[in-house]
């Protein structure tokens, strides 16, 4: 089976600071969303920074425990990249 590997996309300027934005205004730091979402704090402070773009399924939770809406949930929505962790099915055992 070949594996594809996903491309690494440059996330637009204004993401990492909505992000912050939203987590500061829900009085979270960084590991407790780290914990909800169930990524590292330090993947939640490169995505804050603008120096990663989050997979499908970490956006829509990160989404869901910032209680992003409009512009921000579409932004995070549309950078996404397919998922390449541990739900990929490459990575998965037959």
């Amino acid at each position: 089976m070949q594996t594809t590997i996903r491309e690494r996309r440059t996330p637009p300027v204004a993401l990492g600071g909505a992000l912050r934005q939203a987590r500061e205004s829900a009085s979270l730091s960084q590991g407790a969303v780290a914990v909800a979402v169930g990524v590292r704090a330090d993947y939640i402070s490169k995505l804050e920074r603008g120096e990663r773009c989050p997979s499908v399924t970490v956006a829509r939770a990160l989404a869901g425990v910032l209680h992003l809406d409009g512009a921000a949930a579409e932004m995070l929505a549309r950078v996404a990249v397919d998922d390449a962790g541990r739900d990929h099915p490459a990575r998965r055992p037959l």
